[in-house]
């Protein structure tokens, strides 16, 4: 749905800048009641504007007095008195996030020798905080400093006494010494606690400040690019409590420690435990190649362990050569000679953030479809070369596509050269995609051979191939080499860039299609109603002409449920209001928003709905209302206050624009939609010029690239792969087996 934004904002110039030759506070529409308990209208209109200047940029990182490289790096004091936990960290991608990470030094090192040295710590203010706190990262870095092989470490994470949302390091560094706690004293422990205890230490912006991302003019991009936003999709989600994206199934509250940290035994007696337990600081997350290097098998089997099942696969449709569907794709028929198509559904179950997440351009997850007869001879297959190619055409993969000037795929994480992304195939949490499959039976297929049996699986691992040899082939230089020794020096295990790369299998499903299917079908993972739900929920993003493939799927599954399911049911009515939102059937919509209220009432998704209705038809007056109600239920939905600045801003309503806009840009500071309507509604409500100025300066630095479509046009011409994969629903042949 975010796309649509992008459209809307266009009449805004109009509403808020065109239409009123001589513009007035006066005449401005009081915000309604229910939102101005929520925001605080400004005395007078002001400037919500992203980033501080620090003398560490382009790192958004502050030091709090004097920090030093050796006071940040220094983590042997600490184990002594907390040993599970420093024996974990050591295992931890944090561990090993700086030069001594082989996959983060072949970027860095290739970053420097472009862009420069001090642009670099954009990168150190996340990665290399003890090599910046010195000012190292302005000359060279030798394999033996001690700094280059910190990692983020306890001083850093326990060292933040400020967060803020803008992302690449945006934290404040305490310099306040740690009192040591003595035996007896509790005094003495109570100080040692509230000084390693800051306020942010428990929270989801502290991870955040790290774990969002962007580029820049000063990191040699001509535009500003998302990088990693793992904070900004968490707080869209119903993980964050954020209930406006669909009316879904119960799902527990969750923030980045509940996954990334989850308690641990503690066997050598650390002084935090309770219960014999500590939060697990391995920080397992996906870098399972990572711990592969090392040889660490503890920590490849807790990424697996996090990976297994935390994305769900189906084979949900199938739709025979005259348009005939099976819903779901159970039993389809099976005609000789005839083309099928079938639909896989890959869904988020349990992921807060997009999956596969982390630096999405790297990514490497795909899907594997193979369909065999029922003697178990392969007839056709897609995706079965990625794993020992990365690159099979007939592979879907989830991941974001970045290209240069000329439209290039880029592959290796140049990030300097990064221009535009030409498609993102990641999955937002509890979302879900469709990939179609095509398949011509074969015409001499006997009926001995029928049922035929259909296997889809998604697998993943943590680096694309291509950056993966790039990586190998730095191991084999003298400073790469030279970078091993004394990662193996220093840590006593060894750190093999060429070895290979662990894949994790996500997720798997098998279904049986023709004649004797029932005999052969095993116990479904998932009721069929929820299948199909699945399915329509993954059609919501085709394009508006193929988003009407939801409707059979939706109306069957809500067949399926009994009138007493009445959750269920809310959840495929909002569903097909979706798909009545996107083909512009504003009644229809709004009927089947009425009949999902009816079974969950004051849902924040049936209010945003209904203004997403409305909006999308331009009718912004009526629309405010919906989405401010949807908007005071879900504070920390940035994409839905996105969302409601722009409807406020098209109803000419500056004032609660700009209101909007506040609360938005606080937790998202540079959406440019938002930095838009800001400047518009600052100019209408005739703010002092030099703010004016101010803020039509931010959305300049940090507006979208005007010649996206130009590259997103020269990848697709270029490379078909690329035109396929531009498509949101598309279709892979399945090729045949020889």
């Amino acid at each position: 749905m975010r796309p649509r934004i992008l459209v809307l904002v266009v009449v805004i110039a109009v509403a808020l800048g065109c239409s009123i030759a001589t513009p007035t506070t006066s005449s401005v529409a009081p915000m309604p009641s229910s939102t101005a308990a929520a925001v605080a209208p400004a005395a007078s209109p002001t400037a919500i504007l992203p980033g501080r200047a620090s003398p560490l940029a382009p790192a958004e990182a502050e030091l709090a007095g004097s920090v030093t490289g050796d006071v940040v790096g220094e983590t042997e004091s600490c184990a002594g008195c907390h040993a599970d936990a420093a024996a974990e960290w050591r295992s931890s991608a944090h561990a090993f996030g700086s030069f001594n990470n082989p996959v983060y030094r072949v970027a860095v090192d290739r970053f420097r020798s472009t862009v420069g040295k001090d642009p670099s710590r954009f990168c150190a203010g996340c990665h290399d905080v003890a090599l910046l706190a010195d000012g190292a990262m302005s000359g060279e870095v030798a394999p033996s400093d001690p700094r280059a092989h910190s990692g983020i470490t306890c001083r850093v994470c326990h060292g933040i006494e400020k967060a803020r949302a803008d992302g690449n390091g945006s934290y404040v560094l305490s310099s306040a010494p740690v009192p040591t706690p003595r035996d007896g004293d509790p005094e003495s422990l109570r100080a040692h606690k509230e000084r390693m205890a800051l306020a942010p230490l428990r929270t989801a912006a502290l991870c955040g400040t790290c774990h969002r991302s962007f580029l820049t003019l000063e990191t040699g991009n001509p535009s500003h690019l998302v990088g990693q936003d793992e904070l900004g999709a968490w707080q869209r989600s119903v993980y964050a409590g954020s209930l406006a994206e669909r009316v879904d199934e119960p799902v527990d509250p969750a923030e980045c420690r509940t996954c990334h940290m989850p308690l641990e035994d503690a066997p050598l007696g650390d002084a935090a435990a309770k219960g014999g337990k500590i939060r697990s600081h391995r920080f397992a997350g996906a870098n399972s190649w990572l711990a592969a290097m090392r040889g660490d098998a503890a920590q490849v089997d807790a990424v697996r362990s996090m990976l297994h099942g935390a994305a769900s696969i189906d084979v949900a449709a199938a739709v025979a050569a005259d348009g005939t569907r099976t819903l779901p794709a159970d039993g389809a028929p099976v005609t000789p000679g005839q083309p099928l198509t079938l639909d896989v559904v890959v869904r988020n179950e349990h992921v807060g953030h997009r999956f596969p997440g982390g630096v999405l351009d790297a990514q490497d997850t795909w899907v594997e479809v193979a369909v065999r007869d029922a003697r178990g001879k392969l007839l056709a297959e897609a995706g079965a070369a990625e794993e020992a190619t990365g690159a099979d055409a007939s592979a879907h993969v989830l991941r974001s596509l970045q290209v240069d000037d000329d439209g290039t795929p880029l592959l290796q994480r140049e990030t300097d050269r990064f221009r535009t992304p030409v498609f993102n195939h990641t999955i937002a949490p509890r979302d879900a995609a469709v990939v179609r499959y095509r398949f011509v039976v074969p015409a001499r297929l006997d009926l001995g051979a029928l049922p035929l049996e259909v296997t889809a699986r998604l697998r993943h691992r943590s680096r694309n191939l291509s950056l993966a040899r790039a990586v190998c082939a730095d191991g084999a230089t003298p400073r790469g080499a030279a970078f091993e020794r004394e990662v193996r020096k220093r840590s006593g295990a060894p750190l093999d860039p060429c070895v290979a790369e662990p894949v994790t299998l996500v997720s798997e499903s098998h279904v049986w299609l023709g004649d004797g299917w029932q005999a052969r079908a095993p116990a479904p993972a998932m009721p069929a109603w929820r299948r199909l739900y699945d399915h329509g929920l993954g059609m919501l993003h085709a394009l508006q002409e193929d988003v009407d493939s939801a409707r059979p799927s939706l109306e069957q599954a809500l067949g399926m449920l009994a009138p007493d399911q009445s959750r269920e049911r809310a959840m495929v009515l909002y569903a097909m209001a979706q798909v009545a939102i996107r083909e512009g059937r504003t009644d229809e919509a709004a009927q089947r928003l009425d009949e999902a209220a009816d079974a969950a009432a004051d849902h924040p998704a049936i209010a945003r709905a209904r203004g997403d209705a409305l909006a999308s038809v331009w009718r912004w007056k009526e629309a405010t209302g919906p989405l401010a109600r949807a908007a005071l239920a879900t504070p920390k939905d940035d994409a839905l206050l996105s969302r409601l600045s722009v409807a406020y801003g098209s109803a000419d309503e500056p004032r609660n624009a700009l209101d909007a806009t506040a609360r938005g840009l606080a937790l998202a500071p540079r959406d440019a939609d938002m930095l838009r309507v800001q400047a518009l509604a600052l100019e209408r409500l005739g703010a002092p010029a030099e703010d004016v100025a101010r803020a039509r300066e931010a959305l300049a630095r940090w507006r979208s690239p005007d010649d996206a479509p130009r590259l997103k046009n020269a990848c697709g011409t270029r490379f078909a792969w690329c035109a396929l994969e531009r498509v949101p629903v598309h279709v892979h042949a399945l090729r045949p087996a020889r």
